[in-house]
């Protein structure tokens, strides 16, 4: 459907640039790509620029962080290439060309209407930072604009190229400082939506949720989807710790849920414990008969009575050891005897099993682990494991939507304003991200990203000290294999994944 909207949209941007009509508003085409440019804004732009002494302290303090992630980002894409080239990933959501874009709505991790306001913003201060610099340093902005291919894919600000490119008007550091100033600017609009993100965070509290109800369970029929456990015998639940204290020592539970604005209590039999959703072929489970379904109730006698207490069990057993088992299922309890296997990551024991949380038959989510890892993010990033996990956050975390929002209550000032942070939540995390990749993505050594012109421009300085004019011709070829490999790069990886005749389709 994208696909036939996009060629239409393509037919229509042919013809009339066949009548002329595109010229005729200063719009120029580069194939499907619309190039609009409009002078408004140039001499707000110049207002802007008066400050001379500080852009230039802004750029300078900002440029190492363009060569630390120039230096990242090159990294990153030749340990990619090795991992494509020798253990190429089979297709999956992760593989699939769309997203390596970021475009909103396109790309599957990125939501349309936030997407839309993170790239519009990214994009304004992107090339309106260059446009700044431009003027700065005394080169002439001829246009600022947008780049459009049926949705916003970029934004520019046309500088006047003879001024710009001139030895004798310009200087390299000058260069240098205007190429550099999108990224930086990128970045520190992250860095400030991200804090205050991570800070707003704080006033959200977590909830229990039941994602499901299962067939075969007392709780069929009188527990809806998406409802809340607001109490558990008096116990009010928000932690798994919480859920733990009020599940102890109970044959019945009475349950307080909550959907919307409709309030009910229930009493159920106390049948809560991890269920099996999986049985992995080769480990200790399978072979004693485990199956899916079954309700992990104790082992070795302790009561299991969520995942927590089921790991903290398992945390204290070693390969090796022969552990009882006793399982409900189908209306029955039967008890087994497994001999435990070393665990794959780590010295405990380990009998095979992937479960879930449930009460019941009630499938719940603690909402807290989601508001635990995002708050553990900020303590991580001095390591490069934590920049990763910044790098690749949509893939865990889409932000507060309708559909996650929910699990969350607002409290403090935010507790009777409805819907509100989480509005500016999206917002924030959106704007936060996408500059921060539009920015690590620019910092790559290929012209003509912003990162391509910086470290031609630094490595022409260094090698003409040494061979002359001779250093600008070998900058530029160590700029072109630059280019080469990133790009090429980026294509292997939306081509290989994806070919049948290495994965035997």
């Amino acid at each position: 459907m994208i696909l036939a909207i996009f060629l239409v949209y393509w037919v229509v941007v042919s013809i009339l640039k066949k009548k002329k009509i595109l010229e005729k508003y200063n719009i120029s085409t580069f194939g499907p790509v619309l190039m609009i440019r409009t002078e408004k804004g140039l001499n707000f732009l110049d207002r802007v620029a008066k400050s001379r002494r500080f852009w230039r302290i802004f750029a300078d303090a900002g440029i190492p962080a363009v060569f630390a992630g120039m230096i990242f980002m090159f990294v990153l894409i030749i340990l990619m290439d090795i991992v494509l080239l020798t253990n190429p990933p089979p297709p999956s959501d992760l593989t699939k060309p769309q997203n390596v874009l970021l475009i909103p709505g396109l790309n599957d991790w990125i939501p349309l209407e936030w997407g839309i306001i993170g790239l519009l913003v990214t994009l304004v201060v992107h090339e309106f930072s260059h446009g700044i610099l431009c003027r700065v340093e005394g080169v002439r902005v001829k246009s600022m604009g947008v780049l459009l291919a049926l949705f916003p894919i970029g934004g520019f600000a046309e500088p006047d190229e003879d001024q710009l490119m001139d030895r004798k008007r310009t200087g390299r550091i000058q260069r240098v400082r205007i190429f550099s100033a999108g990224v930086i600017s990128n970045f520190i609009v992250a860095f400030f939506s991200f804090a205050l993100f991570f800070y707003l965070i704080g006033f959200l509290s977590p909830t229990v949720a039941v994602m499901g109800v299962y067939e075969d369970s007392p709780a069929y029929g009188l527990v809806e989807e998406m409802s809340i456990i607001k109490e558990i015998n008096g116990v009010r639940i928000l932690t798994p710790e919480d859920t733990e204290k009020a599940l102890e020592n109970s044959q019945v539970l009475e349950i307080t849920l909550q959907k919307g604005d409709e309030i009910k209590t229930i009493q159920l039999d106390n049948l809560a414990g991890p269920r099996i959703i999986d049985v992995h072929d080769g480990f200790p489970a399978k072979e004693a008969g485990l199956e899916k379904g079954m309700i992990i109730y104790s082992i070795n006698g302790i009561r299991t009575y969520t995942i927590t207490s089921f790991i903290k069990v398992m945390q204290e057993t070693r390969p090796g050891d022969i552990v009882e088992v006793r399982v409900y299922h189908n209306g029955e309890f039967s008890d087994y005897q497994i001999r435990l296997v070393k665990h794959p990551s780590a010295e405990t024991g380990f009998m095979g099993v992937t479960v879930e949380d449930q009460i019941t038959g009630m499938r719940i989510v603690h909402s807290s682990f989601v508001l635990t890892w995002l708050r553990s993010i900020p303590s991580h990033l001095s390591s490069v494991q934590g920049w990763l996990a910044i790098i690749s956050m949509p893939i865990s975390f889409r932000g507060f939507g309708e559909e996650t929002a929910v699990f969350f209550l607002p409290n403090g000032f935010w507790e009777d304003k409805g819907n509100t942070i989480f509005y500016i939540l999206n917002i924030l995390y959106w704007t936060g991200w996408i500059n921060f990749y539009v920015g690590l993505f620019n910092c790559l050594p290929a012209i003509p990203l912003d990162g391509g012109r910086v470290f031609h421009e630094t490595l022409s300085s260094l090698l003409s000290r040494r061979f002359g004019e001779r250093g600008e011709e070998i900058s530029m070829m160590a700029g072109r294999l630059l280019a080469f490999i990133v790009f090429s790069s980026m294509a292997m990886s939306i081509i290989i994944p994806n070919l049948p005749a290495i994965h035997g389709g």
